[in-house]
């Protein structure tokens, strides 16, 4: 017997929150007059950026994780390890990005700007923490359903 409910909502919703997040800049960093950014799609300075490939493949594998996740509902023990990774891998996310506006705001004269596109990974691993909570719910009902067997 396999459950699979609200945890594909909120998979799919993390992979959306996620794939969205790579279109827009986490930070902006200001030196004077001059302008930069720095996210997945879009790094350095304002009107001359470039891909930033550590954050670029944080952002794929998170996502994929995520939408492969939704499928593996037949093996719930895989499905709440691959979701358990998902979320260490943001987290992991979050701290680079943290790392790295620490180093650059460090720096004379550097002002860090925290943009609000930052929350969509934070609201991501909010979701794969509610999908891990409803696999383990589910977990907990199919052994209570095996037991009265």
């Amino acid at each position: 017997m396999v459950l699979q409910r609200i945890q594909s909502v909120y998979l799919l919703i993390a992979v959306i929150l996620m794939v969205v997040f790579a279109f827009f800049p986490a930070l902006t960093f200001q030196l004077g007059d001059r302008e930069f950014v720095y996210g997945a799609l879009e790094a350095g300075k304002v009107g001359v950026t470039h891909i930033d490939p550590l954050m670029l493949m944080l952002v794929i594998l998170i996502s994929l994780l995520a939408f492969i996740d939704i499928f593996l509902y037949k093996n719930l023990q895989r499905q709440m390890t691959v979701c358990f990774v998902d979320i260490i891998i943001g987290l992991a996310m979050l701290v680079a990005i943290g790392i790295q506006a620490y180093v650059i705001g460090n720096r004379e004269g550097v002002i860090v700007n925290w943009q609000y596109y930052l929350a969509m990974p934070v609201l991501a691993i909010i979701f794969l923490m509610l999908a891990h909570h409803a696999m383990s719910k589910d977990k907990k009902t199919l052994r209570d359903a095996d037991r009265l067997r």
